[in-house]
């Protein structure tokens, strides 16, 4: 994916977004903060890369490669985001109003 006809702070928004959307693992997926830590630093410099246009072939293939081999954990993540952001969007909403169906009676 190239993105250069755009703003340079657009670009790093759409790149983000997009590298987000691929490596979307949390801090449970991690037997340690450590490693949680070495994961974001990665995906973060990925990030820095892409937006600077610096060896992009190679981050789009290793991408790729990422992507073919943790499928199944991206759409479960994925899932998982969209089921919180529903319930979120729910809680925002507040509770259902009562209504009082006694004064007909």
């Amino acid at each position: 994916m190239v993105v250069s006809s755009i703003n340079p702070h657009n670009k790093e928004i759409v790149v983000r977004r997009r590298i987000a959307s691929i490596f979307n693992k949390r801090e449970d997926d991690f037997s340690s903060l450590e490693e949680y830590n070495d994961y974001l630093e990665e995906v973060e410099d990925m990030i820095f890369n892409l937006v600077a246009g610096d060896d992009v072939a190679a981050f789009e293939e290793k991408i790729a490669e990422y992507q073919n081999e943790n499928a199944d954990l991206i759409l479960i993540n994925q899932a998982r985001k969209a089921e919180e952001l529903a319930l979120a969007m729910a809680a925002s909403k507040g509770p259902p109003a009562q209504t009082d169906n006694t004064a007909g009676e």
